[in-house]
């Protein structure tokens, strides 16, 4: 077991794959099919494309503020890690 930390969008990615299977539970209780069928697949395909944007860009774009800011030492003050910034994200965050 790892013992690293996750990033706010990787918590928050799992939450969203969470909140899919949560929703189709939910729309489960409407009698007519077709509109639960419909309301579902609009709740799955709505937090589908919000995990898609989380892993092309936002989980990336979020590494790259830790490394610049470890880089000019916010983070590096804070915990004593005397390692550059790939290497702090690499060893503290999972991948």
């Amino acid at each position: 077991m790892s013992n690293k930390k996750q990033t706010v969008m990787q918590d928050l990615r799992e939450d969203l794959l969470a909140s899919i299977n949560s929703a189709k539970e939910a729309l489960s209780e409407i009698e007519n099919q077709v509109v639960r069928s419909a309301c579902q697949e609009v709740a799955r395909l709505t937090l589908k494309q919000i995990i898609k944007r989380i892993d092309d860009e936002l989980l990336e774009k979020e590494k790259q503020q830790i490394i610049e800011a470890h880089a000019v030492g916010r983070i590096k003050e804070c915990s004593g890690i005397n390692t550059d910034g790939e290497q702090y994200y690499n060893e503290t965050y999972e991948q």
